[in-house]
């Protein structure tokens, strides 16, 4: 279908959601002058939609208020009230979901599903995210040759001589008569956690100083200058209720806006945090929700001078949900549906049991089945002494009886891949302390109710046992580490398993040299060793645990979902 077609279809009504924070004048600044004429212009985005296209829950395959086909619904409605529109997405769009990971993998010679609905719905920019990244350079120029609109990283520099493909820095657009610049960055981040082999030929430059060069160079040729962005606001302003921080340079739009001048609005995402309508130093910044949950949209009334200058008169934003009452997009999601069929079987396929239902909820602060599990599996699979592993997403539950392939991509999402690095006593010791370093200390000087729980940075370890003491000041709480239930000397070598994101992105592993590389992505990993071991285990080994018990027990009454 052409894209102007598809953009004079119709939609239906969605609830609305506006977190309105403060407000002041455009960059221009606003007033008239005699003989003026006005036009509204209306910008639409999403943003972390990673993958989501159906509006399915992909953890039980239930029905779910998210995705592009549902976006789409929001999209024409508003399309059809509003003249002159544009849609941008801000990046981390085709990883997430077991449907991206199969277009990417098992069905790379078919158009991608995510592209190809952007295409039919008639995106006009993108910028690329972090996990755009994440299948390689190969899918990456894939994407990049189907997409009918630029997607955009002026941070993203190519390297002389490199073979990758060089990311346009911005595009200008003209909308009634009104020219819009669109610049596009992305977290420099991308190198911290990322397999170098996925960005080879790129480098990472800082957002902020990219944004003033860039902006330097477009403003004068545009009315309206508008910053697509994956990273989020930093440091937080004192009109969202945080706490201030430093300057953060993987999420920097708080300094973008504050220091480039020029930048009329800002539609980022990265964190998965909505903002409906926030106002810095008169730019207006907009986030939608992450998975396609909500549509962002900005409205800029612009108004011409007796001299035919254009200039931002007002400017605002909202978030619009996604609710049971929005209907998917049915012609969208037409051309997808066979690979959404065959990734619903390769999900629902049995490959274990388990005797009793398990639950992820408890796996960052106490030994679980759940996560011996994937222990077990990743020492296997790379003949490893040592395993260490994270419980990703302490809401995932395994009902007794067959285990699909569902519930393990629920249990381990992520495509990372898997590598065996030799380690030292001292360095694993160093390891498990900065896992350690993400609990708080004990006695707590706050209420139970707000007892902060280490994120997934917390990894666990398998293949010895250890004491974490949290009466130990940081860097020194892991206590009686045991290997085969002798003390672990620090001079003693021992081969660890560890995924690919935690081997970059930490360099207590990245100095070390990669004996083995498993085969395949964790999650086939996973499933393989289900297929061969039929029987998901019930009792964790209680190889660790923390220590007071009180601290124990506060912060396993926290974990309770």
């Amino acid at each position: 279908m052409a894209k102007g077609k598809w953009r004079r279809a119709g939609c239906c009504a969605a609830a609305v959601v506006c977190l309105a924070l403060a407000g002041t004048a455009g960059w221009a600044g606003a007033g008239s002058a005699r003989g003026a004429s006005r036009v509204t212009l209306t910008l639409l985005a999403t943003t972390d939609l990673h993958g989501h296209l159906f509006p399915v829950n992909g953890d039980t395959g239930g029905p779910a208020n998210l995705g592009l086909g549902k976006i789409a619904t929001l999209v024409e409605r508003e399309r059809a009230g509003h003249a002159n529109t544009l849609l941008f997405d801000c990046g981390d769009t085709t990883e997430g979901t077991a449907l991206a990971y199969l277009a990417a993998t098992k069905y790379a010679e078919q158009p991608d599903p995510m592209i190809a609905a952007m295409n039919l719905l008639g995106y006009d920019a993108m910028a690329v995210g972090n996990h755009d990244f994440n299948f390689g350079l190969g899918h990456l120029e894939k994407i990049r040759r189907e997409a009918e609109f630029p997607i955009l990283g002026a941070n993203v520099e190519r390297l002389p001589g490199a073979r990758a493909e060089a990311f346009p820095p911005y595009v200008v657009k003209t909308v009634a008569g009104i020219r819009v610049g669109i610049m596009g960055v992305v977290t420099p981040g991308i190198a911290r956690g990322e397999n170098p082999d996925n960005y080879r030929g790129y480098r990472f430059l800082p957002i902020v100083e990219t944004a003033e060069r860039v902006a330097a160079e477009l403003r004068p040729k545009v009315d309206l200058l508008v910053l697509l962005a994956h990273s989020g606001l930093g440091r937080e302003p004192p009109a969202t209720g945080g706490a201030a921080g430093e300057e953060n340079p993987e999420n920097a739009m708080l300094e973008v806006a504050k220091r480039v001048p020029g930048i009329d609005v800002i539609l980022f995402g990265h964190t998965h945090q909505e903002v409906g309508e926030l106002f810095v130093d008169g730019v207006l910044l907009a986030q939608a929700k992450y998975w396609g949950q909500s549509l962002a949209e900005a409205e800029i009334e612009m108004e011409r001078s007796g001299s035919g200058a254009w200039r931002v008169a007002s400017k605002h934003s909202r978030v619009i949900a996604v609710t049971a009452e929005v209907e998917a997009d049915q012609r969208l999601l037409g051309p997808a549906r066979a690979m959404g069929r065959a990734t619903t079987e390769f999900l629902d396929r049995p490959v274990a049991h388990v005797a009793a239902a398990l639950s992820g909820a408890k796996g960052r602060v106490e030994d679980t089945a759940l996560v011996d599990w994937i222990h077990r599996a990743q020492m296997e699979a790379v003949d490893a002494d040592v395993s260490l592993a994270t419980m990703f997403r302490p809401g995932v539950r395994i009902a007794a009886g067959p285990v699909t392939v569902r519930e393990l991509y629920a249990l381990y999402p992520y495509t990372n891949e898997l590598y065996a690095i030799e380690m030292s006593g001292a360095e694993l010791k160093e390891a498990l302390e900065h896992a350690a370093s993400f609990y708080p200390g004990w006695p707590r000087p706050y209420e139970e109710r707000a007892l902060p729980l280490p994120g997934y940075e917390a990894d666990s370890a398998a293949g010895v046992s250890y004491v974490i003491d949290l009466t130990r000041p940081v860097g020194s709480r892991i206590r009686e580490l045991k290997y085969h239930g002798k003390a672990l000397e620090p001079g003693q070598r021992v081969m660890v398993a560890l995924n690919h994101y935690r081997y970059y992105g930490d360099e207590r592993f990245r100095e070390r040299k990669i004996v083995r590389k498993a085969a395949a992505p964790v999650l086939e990993l996973l499933v393989k060793y289900a297929e061969r071991t039929k029987e998901m285990p019930v009792t964790a080994t209680g190889n660790w645990r923390i220590e007071p018990r009180e601290a124990r027990e506060a912060l396993e009454r926290a974990a309770r979902p």
